[in-house]
């Protein structure tokens, strides 16, 4: 792309904008018949460290003439460069400007990330609102958790996936690809087929009112062929759907820059403020020898040296032992460190302490999310203070010194008390490394984070308001 090798020298972290990076999907433009542009409203850093997208953009690729790009948003140094010299948004691989392309997709993982969504529509030189996108443009899809609520960006979008993607979106790419090769592809004809495919919604296929407090009064197909009611997709069996094995390597740091392998999708549990926990409900886990096969060869085809097991709540994982048991086997002799995120403290064992303390020493993280039993029985935390001793007891006598704890303010029913509670909790963790008759060397450090509560849809707490940004910073 012209200018492009001279912009590239004069902003911060050229790599974000380059691509050419090792396992990145290259294609023969001539033998592809359908091209996606696969969008994450954030910067590189942030979304070459999201796995669905990494998920979804192998699936799409395993169509062998379906060609799946990745684009992310640019900071504000080179969005200002691309409108100096003209350059539409353009993705990674090809380099082409993804406007030419047959679809554009865009995950939405948290609502803050909706203007850069809207933002990058507005950069790759397209009308912001679907009604204005002629027949020539692309189709604009979105996905990811903030599609379950899709009314606020419903405007900008042409259609929106529900639910998880590794089988709807081939699904969609394949009914595309045969309109176009039997002459019956115009887009209105393409939205009303999609409506039909599971797990698909099309906004402007439905009559929505609204009341005079902007409530919704009534939302209904306009045709009879559309669905009422629109039911989210699922992914069955982890053991046999698709993952991605062959991860691309970044040239420049990443937030999340190791293996990441999916352990299991839902939780068990049932926190009133979390979104994900009721959104991709039911559980359903790999088996251990799955994830050794896909770890085993994730390592081969990129060479990192850690190891993230993933998922929302990783105790829960029931072959948990099985399989950590299988990895360590080869892990320890090639020095690659086992992470074992988003543990609970009432979960929490000696056991799976020196298990992921057996390459690199690291800090534990536990989200006690309240600082007082009151609140933490009101959101339905199921976490007491003694399960948190114990954990952080036990850590101590394992020789570590490092401890975070997860923190929210703003939560329905607090009080100044709660809130207080933060700093108490954090307190007796001090207090009980030095109750430790013997100590690790190092000091103790334990570092707290307090997040604001938000409401999120198809939570218990949806309706709940939240603070205003006075009564958090007082807070």
């Amino acid at each position: 792309m012209q200018n492009l090798s001279t912009i590239l020298k004069s902003v911060s972290k050229p790599g974000r904008y380059t691509g050419g990076e090792f396992g990145q999907i290259i294609k023969d433009k001539k033998k592809v018949n359908l091209r996606i542009a696969f969008c994450f409203p954030d910067t590189y850093e942030i979304g070459m460290s999201n796995l669905g997208v990494r998920i979804l953009y192998g699936a799409l690729n395993q169509i062998e003439d379906v060609w799946c790009e990745r684009v992310y948003a640019p900071w504000p140094d080179m969005e200002e460069k691309m409108k100096e010299y003209n350059i539409p948004l353009y993705a990674l691989e090809s380099k082409d400007p993804i406007k030419d392309f047959d679809i554009i997709a865009t995950s939405l993982q948290y609502e803050l990330c909706y203007t850069t969504a809207v933002n990058m529509i507005k950069l790759a030189g397209l009308p912001l609102y679907a009604r204005d996108r002629g027949e020539d443009a692309p189709v604009l899809l979105a996905g990811g958790p903030c599609a379950y609520n899709a009314e606020p960006v419903a405007d900008f979008y042409d259609i929106f996936s529900i639910g998880e993607g590794e089988e709807a979106l081939p699904e969609l790419a394949e009914l595309m690809k045969k309109m176009k090769r039997n002459g019956t592809y115009t887009k209105s004809a393409f939205l009303r087929e999609a409506s039909h495919l599971k797990g698909f919604y099309v906004p402007s296929l439905y009559d929505v009112k609204y009341n005079e407090d902007g409530t919704i009064k009534s939302f209904e197909p306009m045709f009879d062929d559309v669905p009422k009611k629109v039911e989210k997709r699922i992914v069955s069996d982890l053991n046999t759907s698709y993952f991605p094995t062959k991860p691309i390597v970044p040239f420049i740091e990443t937030v999340h820059d190791r293996i990441m392998l999916e352990t299991f999708r839902g939780c068990i549990r049932g926190c009133r403020f979390c979104q994900a926990g009721m959104v991709f409900r039911p559980v359903r886990e790999k088996s251990a020898e799955v994830l050794n096969a896909q770890a085993k060869e994730m390592f081969e085809n990129s060479g990192y040296n850690e190891i993230s097991l993933t998922s929302l709540s990783i105790s829960d994982y029931s072959c948990l032992t099985q399989a950590t048991d299988l990895l360590l086997e080869w892990t320890n002799p090639k020095k690659i460190n086992l992470s074992l995120p988003s543990l609970r403290a009432d979960s929490f064992t000696k056991e799976l302490m020196e298990k992921i303390s057996t390459v690199r020493q690291s800090g534990l993280t536990f989200a006690p999310e309240a600082g007082t039993q009151r609140l933490r029985d009101a959101i339905n935390k199921n976490l007491y203070e003694s399960d948190l001793m114990n954990a952080v007891r036990l850590a101590f006598e394992g020789g570590k010194s490092m401890v975070k704890l997860y923190f929210m303010n703003g939560l329905p029913t607090e009080t100044y008390e709660d809130i207080e509670g933060i700093s108490v909790l954090a307190k007796h963790v001090v207090d009980e490394f030095y109750k430790m008759p013997v100590r690790p060397k190092k000091p103790v450090s334990v570092t707290v984070s307090v997040s604001c509560f938000v409401p999120k849809p198809h939570t218990p707490f949806q309706w709940e308001p939240q603070n205003s940004l006075e009564e958090l910073c007082e807070k």
